[in-house]
């Protein structure tokens, strides 16, 4: 009942997102019946367009007729590149941003939780010291400014990688020539996730590591290892999972500016090319399904809580 009436909320929010997306469309200004009519086309055609493309009437009624469409599966048409549905782009562009954003978040976990304990491990070691120096570096940094010292180090002066990311050969076609290909962009993106993990799991485990139940695991004689990951990290983990979870905003924002420093066409810059030409239901699309996204994830964050801290599930039960 508890998850019923979160995912209630969550597709509210949905709807509101989309809509005023919808409504921000609609003010912009041009005329996609304009557009799709062609130059030079009359006013009687432009109408014509217009009732084809279900954009008459006022906008709750189109807004419905176009969440109905989009519930069913239909995304409508670019306006464009006529014959070729929103979804036929976006199924070629989503997979590319989806993929950078996994493996920057697998990046992000696998630097951060071993930094994070051996720093709380010893407060004020050498390896403290230098995660905590390196993490308000990279959190001094944008995205594409890391992005930019990562192909001059790795790419320019190195040459492991290639400087532009244009042609990913595909996972199934060469894996490691698709691992390679994103790697780049992907820890451009995970650096920053990186220094903000850091920080919050190394304060959450040096208070864990100070609880009695943790003092007595360590008396009874269980190894370091075997506390640290058992007794330790797991309730440590909450303010992290957390962040990860709202997290997810950033990194697709952070997404789209290392498809373009990289140059590969994913989902950032298919929107950006449907904004400036106006192609009105890929943009409304792109929102949509980025908004699903968004909240699918907090919504199994939010499942995620309970499996770690059962004391979450009682108080909400």
């Amino acid at each position: 009942m508890v998850y019923l009436r979160r995912l209630g909320r969550l597709i509210l929010v949905v709807f509101v997102v989309t809509f005023v997306t919808f409504l921000l469309l609609d003010l912009t200004p041009g005329d996609p019946a304009e557009l799709k009519a062609g130059f030079g086309a009359t006013p009687e055609a432009i109408e014509e367009t217009r009732e084809e493309l279900g954009l008459n009437g006022p906008l709750v009624v189109r807004y419905g007729r176009w969440a109905g469409n989009f519930v069913q599966g239909d995304l409508g048409d670019s306006l464009i590149s006529p014959g070729v549905s929103a979804w036929e782009q976006i199924r070629r562009a989503l997979p590319k941003t989806l993929e950078t954003m996994v493996l920057a978040e697998l990046m992000a976990f696998a630097i951060a939780i071993p930094l994070a304990i051996r720093s709380a491990q010893r407060p004020g070691g050498w390896v403290d010291r230098w995660a905590s120096t390196v993490s308000f570096g990279l959190l001094a940094l944008p995205s594409f400014v890391l992005g930019i010292y990562l192909i001059f180090i790795f790419a320019v002066w190195l040459d492991w990688f290639d400087v532009l990311s244009n042609d990913l050969p595909g996972f199934q076609d060469d894996p490691i020539g698709n691992l390679k290909g994103y790697f780049l962009p992907s820890l451009t993106l995970a650096l920053n996730l990186v220094a903000v993990y850091v920080r919050l799991l190394r304060t959450d485990l040096i208070e864990t590591l100070q609880q009695d139940y943790v003092m007595l695991a360590q008396a009874r004689g269980l190894s370091t290892r075997r506390v640290m990951w058992r007794h330790v990290l797991r309730p440590s983990s909450l303010n992290t999972l957390t962040a990860a979870g709202l997290n997810v905003g950033g990194l697709i924002g952070g997404a789209f500016i290392v498809e373009a420093l990289f140059a590969y066409q994913a989902m950032g810059r298919l929107l950006i090319q449907s904004i400036f030409g106006q192609d009105y239901f890929i943009v409304a699309a792109i929102v949509a399904i980025l908004s699903i996204g968004y909240v699918v994830v907090n919504f199994l964050v939010d499942i995620l809580y309970t499996v770690l801290d059962p004391r979450i599930r009682s108080v909400d039960a």
